[in-house]
C-alpha cells in the first residue's frame, strides 16, 4: 500500500484492513517509524522513541500511539519538558498509560510538552520547540502540542492528550484535528491537583476519538471525583440519530477579548452550517463575569502548579531553582508560594459559584459554541519560557485562550472540530461545550459536521 493511501486512513480504517489481511500489524508500525523518522527531526514532536515496545492484545490490537511526556511509562523518561527532571525513569506505568496498552496500542513514543504543560504553546527550552506541520513559522499549540503535530503530520494515526485548560482543545484547532475534552471523571486523573486536567486523545476522525475513550472511560482507585454515570459505547452512540439541537452562540466579543477577524469568521460559518443542518442557533452566553472567573482560575491554577513542580522535583532528587528551570516555572513557583490558603480557597468557592450559572445555562440550551482561541495559531516563540515570567505568560494568555478554561473549571466535556483554515494554511477549530456527562452528543454532532464539511482531504497536503 503506497505511503499516501495510508496516510488518509484513520484508525477504525486500518483495523479493518488487519482483520481483512490487506496489511499487517509489522507493515502498519514500520510505515509509521518511517514517518517519524522522516519528519520528527523538522517538527520535534516525539521527543522519547519507545520502539521496543510490544502490543497486548485488545481492541486496538498493535496500533501506534505516543503517550505525553506528562505522564509515567515504565522504563522511560518522565521529563515533564524540564531540565529539573533529567535522569528520571518512571518505575512503573501510570494507570492511563496501562489502559491504552490493555487496548492493544503500541507505543511508539513520548510526545513533547511545555515545560510542566503549562503554556497553550510547545516551546520547552529542555526539550525544544515543536513546529506546527501545516505552517512551520507557527506554533501546534499546547499544552499537548508535540501530540498534535505527530498525528497532523502522519507519525501516528491519533495520540494520547490531556487537557487542564484547553490543552486538548487548543492544539486540536492549530493542527486541524479533532479534540475532545471529556468530563470531569470520565477518565482517570493522572496528577490530582486542582482537579481541573482530564486526559483522553488528539484524533484525525470522530470516530476514533469516540472508540478511545471507550477504552479509557472509568475511574481508579483514589479518584477525589464521582465518575458520571456511563452513557454506553461511544462508537455506537455517534451513529444515532440526533434531533435538532439549541445552540447558543457567542457572535459578540467586544467586552470580552480582542479577537481576530478570521476566528469571527471560522465561528459565523460554523454557527450557519449547524442551522443549515436543522439546529435552532441563537445568540447568547452564560451570565457571569469572565474576567473575574479567570482572575480565580489563575489562582488555583497556579497554586497546583506550584506544588506539581515542586514535588517532581522532590522525587528527582532536586531543589527548584533559576538554574534548573525555565523562567516561567521558576516565577511561577513564587507566585504561587505568595497566595494564602484564604486566598486560594477563596479563589475556589468563587469559581464553584459561577460553575452553577453555567449549569443554568445549559438548562436552557443543549451545546455553547464559541471559538476555541481568539487567534489562530501564534508564530513560534510567543510563550518562550526561558525569556518570560509567569505574569508575562499569563498577559499572552489573557488574549489567547480565554474561554477554554471555562470547561476545565465547571468539568463540562468541549470539543475543537477542524472546520476551517485561514490564509496562512493554519485550520481555526469551532469549540462546542456540552451539559455535564453528555458526550454523546457532542459526539453526534462533531459527526455530523464531520460529514457535512470534511476535512479528511486536507491531510493530503502533509504527506
Amino acid at each position: 500500500m503506497e505511503i499516501r493511501e495510508l496516510h488518509s486512513l484513520d484508525g477504525i480504517d486500518l483495523l479493518k484492513m488487519m482483520e481483512e489481511k490487506k496489511l499487517s500489524r509489522e507493515d502498519i508500525i514500520d510505515h509509521y517509524k518511517a514517518v517519524i523518522d522522516r519528519k520528527n527531526p523538522f517538527l520535534n514532536a516525539v521527543v522519547h522513541k519507545t520502539y521496543e515496545e510490544e502490543a497486548e492484545e485488545g481492541k486496538f490490537q498493535g496500533l501506534p500511539f505516543l503517550i505525553k511526556d506528562l505522564n509515567a511509562m515504565k522504563g522511560y523518561p518522565l521529563s515533564f519538558g524540564s531540565k529539573i527532571m533529567k535522569g528520571f525513569e518512571a518505575s512503573a506505568d501510570d494507570e492511563i498509560v496501562r489502559r491504552f496498552k490493555r487496548a492493544g496500542l503500541t507505543i511508539l513514543g513520548k510526545s513533547n510538552t511545555p515545560e510542566f504543560g503549562f503554556t497553550p504553546a510547545t516551546e520547552s527550552v529542555h526539550l525544544g520547540f515543536t513546529k506546527n506541520p501545516w505552517n512551520p513559522d507557527y506554533s501546534p499549540g499546547g499544552s499537548s502540542g508535540g501530540a498534535a503535530a505527530a498525528v497532523a503530520s502522519g507519525m501516528v494515526p491519533f495520540a494520547h492528550a490531556s487537557d487542564g485548560g484547553g490543552s486538548i482543545r487548543i492544539p486540536a484547532s492549530n493542527c486541524g484535528l479533532f479534540g475532545m475534552k471529556p468530563t470531569r471523571g470520565r477518565t482517570p486523573f493522572s496528577m490530582r491537583l486542582n482537579s481541573l486536567a482530564v486526559s483522553h486523545a488528539l484524533t484525525r476522525s470522530v470516530r476514533d476519538s469516540a472508540a478511545l475513550l471507550d477504552v479509557l472511560e472509568g475511574p481508579q482507585i483514589g479518584d477525589l471525583f464521582a465518575t458520571p454515570q456511563r452513557e454506553g459505547s461511544y462508537t455506537e452512540r455517534i451513529k444515532e440519530h440526533l434531533p435538532p439541537l439549541k445552540i447558543a452562540y457567542l457572535a459578540d466579543f467586544k467586552d470580552l477579548m480582542d479577537i481576530e477577524e478570521n476566528v469571527v469568521e471560522a465561528v459565523e460559518k460554523t454557527a450557519r452550517l449547524c442551522e443549515s443542518l436543522g439546529h435552532h442557533v441563537e445568540i447568547d452566553y452564560p451570565d457571569f463575569d469572565l474576567h473575574r472567573f479567570m482572575d480565580a482560575f489563575v489562582t488555583v491554577w497556579v497554586v497546583g502548579g506550584a506544588l506539581a513542580v515542586k514535588e517532581a522535583a522532590r522525587i528527582n532528587g532536586k531543589e527548584a531553582s533559576a538554574h534548573n528551570l525555565e523562567k516561567m516555572l521558576y516565577t511561577l513557583i513564587e507566585k504561587g508560594s505568595s497566595y494564602s490558603a484564604m486566598e486560594y480557597e477563596k479563589a475556589r468557592v468563587y469559581l464553584a459559584d459561577e460553575s452553577a450559572k453555567v449549569y443554568r445555562f445549559f438548562e436552557k440550551y443543549d451545546v455553547l459554541l464559541t471559538p476555541v482561541t481568539s487567534k489562530s495559531a501564534l508564530p513560534l516563540g510567543c510563550y518562550n519560557g526561558e525569556q518570560k515570567t509567569i505574569d508575562e505568560i499569563l498577559a499572552v494568555s489573557a488574549q489567547y485562550a480565554h474561554l477554554s478554561p471555562v470547561a476545565n473549571v465547571t468539568g463540562q466535556p468541549a470539543m475543537s472540530v477542524p472546520l476551517y483554515w485561514n490564509d496562512e494554511n493554519v485550520p481555526i477549530g469551532s469549540h462546542f461545550m456540552g451539559r455535564f456527562g453528555d458526550e454523546a452528543t457532542l459526539f453526534k454532532l462533531a459527526a455530523q459536521l464531520e460529514e457535512a464539511n470534511p476535512w479528511w482531504n486536507r491531510y493530503e497536503q502533509l504527506v
